[in-house]
């Protein structure tokens, strides 16, 4: 499946997107000002919905990070729980 994506020449974000950027879209390229205002907000529209795909794709990292620590944790209880007790404590009595 063909990516449809537009592409910029340059790498601002959407918001500083001006007339003489060039948008790369199905191999052909438009100069911005160029473009219907209609068109335009849906550039804007299509890359605010890209970075927002990006923020949430990081965010997914950061949880599978935090799940995996869990993980880490849940293990070290369930096969040496003594281990568990220890770094919890060992924890609290360290200053922050």
């Amino acid at each position: 499946m063909p990516d449809d994506s537009p592409q910029t020449s340059q790498s601002a974000p959407s918001d500083q997107l001006n007339d003489n950027s060039v948008i790369k879209f199905n191999d052909n390229e438009y100069r911005f000002g160029d473009l219907s205002d209609p068109a335009k907000q849906l550039l804007r529209a299509l890359q605010n919905s890209e970075q927002q795909i990006v923020n949430t794709r990081n965010q997914l990292g950061l949880m599978d990070v935090g799940r995996r620590a869990l993980a880490a944790q849940l293990r070290v209880a369930i096969e040496n729980p003594d281990q568990l007790q220890q770094d919890q404590q060992s924890s609290q009595d360290s200053p922050s």
